[in-house]
C-alpha cells in the first residue's frame, strides 16, 4: 500500500460519492462477500479515469443493492459541506481520515469504540490527522 501523494484527486463529488461507499463496505462488507472490496481496489490505480471511478462506484453500489442493502451512493443527504461536529462544543484534534487521500471520509475516535475504522479501499485502518497544526 502507498500513502503518498497521489497523482490526482478525486472531484467533489466523487470524493464524496467515495467516502459514503467506503464506510457502507466498512460496516457491512463482510455480509457482501469479496467483490465490493476487489472493485474498491480497482481505485488504488491512480492512473484510472473519472469514468472509470464512477464505473467502480455503481458496480459496489448494485452490489450492496443486489445483496439487500442501499448503497450510500444513491442518497443525497443535504448540503455537501457541512461543519464537523465536536466534543462538547470544541471541535476535534484528531480524527481519522483516507490513508490515499481520495475521499473525503472523516471519522471522529471515541475512546470505547474499538479497532479503528477500516479504509474499503486501501483495506487498512484509517490513520489519524491532527487538525490543530
Amino acid at each position: 500500500m502507498s500513502q503518498s501523494a497521489p497523482d490526482r484527486q478525486l472531484d467533489d463529488d466523487r470524493a464524496t460519492r467515495l467516502a459514503r461507499v467506503c464506510a457502507d463496505i466498512a460496516q457491512v462488507g463482510d455480509l457482501l462477500g469479496p467483490e465490493p472490496a476487489q472493485a474498491l481496489a480497482r481505485l488504488r490505480d491512480l492512473s484510472l479515469s473519472d469514468e472509470g471511478v464512477d464505473a467502480v462506484l455503481a458496480e459496489v453500489t448494485e452490489l450492496m443493492r443486489l445483496g439487500g442493502l442501499v448503497g450510500g451512493d444513491t442518497i443525497v443527504r443535504g448540503d455537501r459541506y457541512l461543519p464537523l461536529a465536536g466534543i462538547h462544543g470544541r471541535r476535534p484534534e484528531v480524527v481519522r481520515v483516507c490513508p490515499g487521500d481520495l475521499c473525503d471520509r472523516v471519522e471522529i475516535p471515541r475512546p470505547d469504540a474499538g479497532p479503528p475504522p477500516r479504509c474499503a479501499v486501501w483495506d487498512c485502518p484509517l490513520p489519524t490527522f491532527r487538525m490543530d497544526r
